[in-house]
């Protein structure tokens, strides 16, 4: 496991999300009152950018199909998404952000 730092705090700019790259990995960030995520930045659906979408009462709004994803688990809510993201591990240290990427993932 390697953690990659990918954004600061002060890269959100009032945003809840994101985009970001790490380990050769697409990501969407979130912020969600203090708390923060990350999630595959693909939708499972038809590869929308989640980064791109609204989120909404902890989850994310697909901008292509509206499916929805809860951003702490990752998992699908239903038609027309179905297969849950991939989520990975955040911490902070200081003001930097950073994400837990498993080797050869």
């Amino acid at each position: 496991m390697t953690w990659h730092a990918v954004a600061a705090l002060a890269d959100f700019g009032g945003r809840a999300v994101i985009a970001r790259e790490a380990g050769g990995h697409a990501l969407a960030l979130y912020r969600v009152g203090d708390a923060l995520y990350a999630t595959q930045n693909r939708c499972t659906h038809q590869n929308a950018l989640l980064s791109e979408g609204e989120v909404v009462e902890g989850y994310i709004e697909c901008p292509l199909h509206y499916g929805l994803f809860e951003i702490a688990t990752g998992r699908a809510q239903g038609a027309p998404v179905c297969r849950d993201l991939a989520t990975y591990p955040v911490r902070v240290e200081g003001e930097q952000v950073l994400v837990e990427i498993a080797a050869g993932a």
